[in-house]
């Protein structure tokens, strides 16, 4: 029965010595081995990893990215208060995981991304005024990720991502802006109404020009329509009494002639010195 037990008890020995002296690092995560407490000048990769029972622990280290939420304060360029909610996605590169475990251990997240998102969020908040944070809101994100990534970078950080959630201001600059944005949008409103009696003015002045240009020509064509009446009917006048004077001229002559006639014939008629007749020899009987 001795035996028994002794054996058990070896059994379950072993076994608890098996089962401690083997852990596994998971999928995308980097060990650090532990002897007594102290940190082991290397680190371990994905898989089953050998170690002393009860002397040596493994601690996994995730290196997959992960996301940090948090709210903080600045000052804006022209000191304006600005609460601000942030979101930031980072990840510890593998090669300096094992020198951020033994610089920080496992509170990196706030002893290193924290402060730094601080400062970077006032650092960017300085260089703008509280409306240039709303309206260029995604410049200053980008500028917030670029500086932050920066500085942790060389720590073993990388940021992989970063979003400005919600920025909020008091409550007196948010009635400014607001009424500013009506001003603006009265402001844009009344120049698209003039804008549009102007453009309305000009399309009736073409119309009234056109208008008036029509009339203009109507007038004309009707005016020389007049005209060219007036003188056909004038030619045609001054045709008729041209054709009346000239018979008048005719009957003027020969009425002339006939007062004037004493009766008698002229003597010679002919048009040279050889063809000339003298009609009193003919009428009195005279060969001559």
């Amino acid at each position: 029965m001795k035996k028994w037990i002794v054996f058990l008890l070896v059994v379950v020995l072993i076994g608890v010595l098996g089962v401690n002296s083997f852990a596994t690092v998971p999928v995308g995560s980097t060990g650090i081995l532990l002897t007594m407490g102290k940190v082991e000048d290397s680190a371990l990769s994905e898989g089953i990893h050998l170690k002393l029972p009860f002397v040596q622990r493994i601690i996994s280290i995730d290196n997959r990215v992960k996301k940090l939420e948090l709210s903080t304060e600045a000052f804006s360029k022209d000191i304006q208060t600005v609460s601000a909610t942030l979101a930031v996605n980072y990840r510890l590169q593998t090669d300096k995981t094992f020198s951020i475990y033994k610089t920080t251990g496992l509170s990196y997240e706030d002893n290193l991304i924290v402060p730094a998102t601080h400062e970077v969020l006032k650092s960017v908040c300085a260089q703008y005024t509280a409306e240039e944070l709303i309206s260029k809101r995604a410049e200053s994100s980008d500028k917030m990720r670029d500086e932050l990534d920066a500085k942790l970078s060389d720590i073993g950080i990388s940021i992989t991502d970063f979003n400005i959630i919600d920025f909020d201001f008091s409550d007196e600059f948010i009635s400014a802006v607001e009424s500013k944005q009506v001003a603006e949008q009265l402001k844009k409103k009344a120049a698209t109404e003039n804008e549009t009696a102007i453009a309305q003015a000009e399309r009736e002045k073409q119309v009234a020009i056109k208008q008036s240009e029509a009339e203009a020509e109507s007038v004309r064509i009707a005016a020389q329509a007049q005209a060219d009446a007036v003188k056909l009917a004038a030619d045609a006048e001054a045709y008729r009494l041209q054709k009346v004077n000239e018979q008048l001229s005719e009957k003027t002559i020969a009425n002339t002639l006939a007062e004037r006639w004493d009766g008698k014939l002229p003597g010679v008629v002919g048009t040279d010195t050889t063809g000339l007749l003298n009609l009193g020899s003919v009428l009195s009987g005279d060969g001559e």
